[in-house]
C-alpha cells in the first residue's frame, strides 16, 4: 500500500510540473522573442560604422588606438619638420591657447618707472614743438587754408539764404550794417568763418600739415594729414562750442545745460550738435577739395632769400 501511495503521489507531482511548464513556456517563448526584436530594432537603427565597430573584438580595438595614437604621432612630428624648414609657408591660424599666459607673463614683468616717466616726456616734447617750432614750408599756405575755412562759411549762408532753409543760429543779421540786399548776414559769415579757420590752423599743426610732405607728394598723405588735422580741429570746435553754451546759460542764471533738463533745453542742445556736425562736414569739404588741388598743382617752393615766392 504504501508502495503505491508513493507512487501515486510522485506521478501527481510530475503532472502537476508538466501543467505549470506548458503554462509558462509559452510566456517565455513570446518574451524572449521580444527581446530579440527590441535587439534588432537597435542594431538596425545604429549606423554602419557603428555596427561594424560593434562586432569587432576587444583585440582589435586595442590595436586602432595603438595604430591611431602612432599615426597622430608621426602626424604631429611631419608638422614640426615642416614649420621648421618652412616657416613662412604656414597657413595655419596662430593659436590663441597661449595668449593668456602670455598676458601674465608681461603683466608680472616689473616697469621701470623713470623710463616711463622719461618716454612721456619725449614725448610731450615732440607734441609741443609741433607748435612751438612748426616747420611751414609754404607761408602762404595757412593764410590760403583760412581763405578757405572762410569761403566755405560764406557759401553756406548764401545757400540757406537762397533756398529759405531755417538759419543757423550763428547767421544773425548785424544790426548796425545798412539793410541792403543780404550785406547784414555778410559780417556774422566773415567772423563764423575765422572762427572755423581758428580752429583748424592748430589742427593743421598737430598734424603737420604745413610741411612740404603733405602737399607736394602723394594725394593719399595730403588726405591724410588733412583728416588728422581735421579731427584735430573738430575737437577744438567742440570744446568752444560747450563753453559757448554755458556762458549763455550763465548769463541767464542757469545750470551749465544737459540733455534731458528740459524741452527747451534739448532744442539748443540738437541745433548746436547740428550745426557743429553741418560745420565740420562743410569745412572738411572745402579743405580736403583745395588740398588735392594744392598737391596737384605745380606751384614752386618758397625761396629763402625772397620774400615773394613769385619775384
Amino acid at each position: 500500500m504504501a508502495m503505491m501511495l508513493g507512487a501515486s503521489t510522485a506521478s501527481m507531482r510530475v503532472r502537476t510540473v508538466s501543467t505549470v511548464a506548458r503554462r509558462v513556456a509559452p510566456r517565455a517563448s513570446l518574451q524572449g522573442a521580444r527581446v530579440d526584436k527590441m535587439r534588432q530594432a537597435c542594431v538596425a537603427k545604429q549606423p554602419t560604422g557603428a555596427r561594424l565597430m560593434g562586432t569587432l573584438g576587444g583585440r582589435r580595438k586595442g590595436a586602432s588606438k595603438v595604430s591611431a595614437s602612432k599615426d597622430d604621432d608621426t602626424a604631429v612630428k611631419e608638422d614640426k619638420q615642416r614649420r621648421r624648414a618652412h616657416p613662412l609657408d604656414d597657413d595655419t591660424p596662430p593659436s590663441t591657447a597661449a595668449a593668456p599666459n602670455d598676458r601674465d607673463v608681461a603683466d608680472d614683468e616689473p616697469v621701470n618707472l623713470v623710463e616711463e616717466f622719461k618716454r612721456g616726456v619725449s614725448f610731450g616734447n615732440s607734441m609741443k614743438e609741433r607748435f612751438t617750432t612748426a616747420r611751414i614750408d609754404d607761408r602762404g599756405l595757412p593764410i590760403a587754408d583760412a581763405l578757405i575755412c572762410v569761403g566755405a562759411s560764406v557759401f553756406v549762408s548764401t545757400v540757406v539764404l537762397a533756398l529759405g532753409i531755417p538759419r543757423p543760429s550763428w547767421l544773425v543779421p548785424a544790426p548796425w550794417v545798412p539793410r541792403w540786399r543780404s550785406l547784414p548776414f555778410l559780417v556774422p559769415a566773415l567772423s563764423h568763418g575765422t572762427k572755423l579757420a581758428a580752429c583748424w590752423i592748430p589742427g593743421a599743426l598737430a598734424a603737420r600739415a604745413y610741411e612740404a610732405e603733405a602737399y607736394d607728394g602723394s594725394v593719399k598723405e595730403a588726405v591724410s594729414r588733412t583728416v588728422k588735422g581735421g579731427c584735430f580741429a573738430i575737437g577744438i570746435l567742440i570744446l568752444l562750442t560747450q563753453f559757448s553754451l554755458q556762458l549763455q546759460f550763465a548769463a541767464k542764471g542757469l545750470p551749465p545745460p544737459q540733455l534731458g533738463d528740459g524741452y527747451e533745453t534739448d532744442l539748443i542742445l540738437n541745433g548746436a550738435a547740428s550745426e557743429l556736425i553741418a560745420d565740420s562736414v562743410f569745412e572738411a569739404v572745402a579743405l580736403i577739395g583745395w588740398r588735392i588741388i594744392r598737391c596737384k598743382t605745380d606751384i614752386p617752393p618758397d625761396d629763402p632769400s625772397n620774400t615773394r615766392w613769385y619775384d
